[in-house]
């Protein structure tokens, strides 16, 4: 009989009130969803050779490196002795950034005043949006939030968090709502039998959108700062917002290569099968589903590539 693995991924297991990404599963749901998983699959780690398994088998991954993984996630997974691969974003450690579409929530949609109108000035996308009410504000979030991804490099993304940080009147912080893991919580979850590390990039940009050279510093730096700070090898890796063709292409795959990562993940649903690129890695995402939708989610993803 032909088995099956899929690769599932969560970003955060957090009660958040407005959660405008959709990237928090809460951690009832997020035990309810292990629960299930433990009884009904071999669960697998994502560096394993997933070729040996004489059973339907999933894999669990988180993106980004968000602090609640350590707080919330992995007491669940220990527990229930799950594996699970955290890639993380190094440019967060420091815990002097939030990840940058938080820092930009944080500065138009939280509590507090805001002028009538925030002008962009750049000599490219120079732009203007009424910000004097939330729908407005909510408006430039997803525009600057859509330029900011496809159309901007991190350098000057962050020219333009400057601007926004004047515009605000406040000195820029951190939402600790938003924390993500420091160097010193990243090397306790790496401390779990469970977890393995992997890379994504420093600055979580759109890859296929910046120049190769630009492409290879993200992922090197990224592997680079990991392995000095956990002091193991760093070879598995997923690219930030994942979509083949357009988050990375082949020039990714080739500054992947060079970086020595070995597996590399992508956002393309589907179910891994032996032929598969492993620098193309398919994995679904998982929402804030009760155990009926979630069972329901993950049978119809099974069931549909028999």
């Amino acid at each position: 009989m032909k088995t099956k693995t899929a690769v599932l991924y969560y970003h955060r297991v957090y009660e958040k009130q407005c959660d405008i990404n959709l990237l928090c599963v809460s951690p009832k749901m997020f035990e309810q969803q292990m629960k299930y998983l433990k009884k009904n699959f071999n669960i697998l780690r994502f560096e394993e050779d997933w070729t040996k398994s004489d059973r339907d088998s999933v894999v669990i991954t988180f993106d980004d490196g968000y602090l609640d993984n350590l707080t919330f996630a992995l007491s669940v997974l220990e527990e229930l002795q799950i594996p699970a691969t955290v890639f993380v974003s190094t440019g967060t450690l420091s815990n002097i950034r939030e990840l940058w579409w938080d820092e930009l929530e944080t500065i138009l949609l939280t509590e507090g005043n805001y002028s009538n109108v925030f002008q962009l000035h750049d000599d490219i996308y120079n732009c203007e949006w009424r910000t004097d009410t939330y729908e407005f504000r909510l408006n430039c979030y997803k525009a600057l939030h859509y330029l900011m991804k496809n159309h901007v490099n991190p350098s000057r993304r962050e020219k333009w968090f400057e601007q926004l940080w004047k515009w605000r009147g406040e000195m820029r912080y951190v939402n600790t709502e938003n924390a993500t893991l420091s160097d010193k919580t990243c090397q306790e979850l790496a401390e779990s039998k469970y977890i393995t590390i992997g890379a994504h990039t420093v600055s979580h940009p759109s890859l296929a959108r910046l120049m190769f050279e630009e492409q290879q510093m993200q992922i090197q730096q990224s592997v680079a700062y990991l392995e000095n700070l956990l002091q193991r090898k760093i070879d598995m890796f997923s690219y930030p917002f994942g979509a083949e063709g357009i988050d990375f292409d082949e020039s990714t795959v080739a500054a992947c290569k060079v970086s020595g990562i070995r597996k590399a993940a992508s956002t393309n649903a589907g179910l891994w099968q032996k032929q598969f690129d492993p620098y193309a890695i398919p994995r679904n995402s998982i929402g804030n589903w009760g155990l009926y939708g979630f069972k329901a989610k993950i049978d119809k993803l099974f069931r549909k590539e028999k």
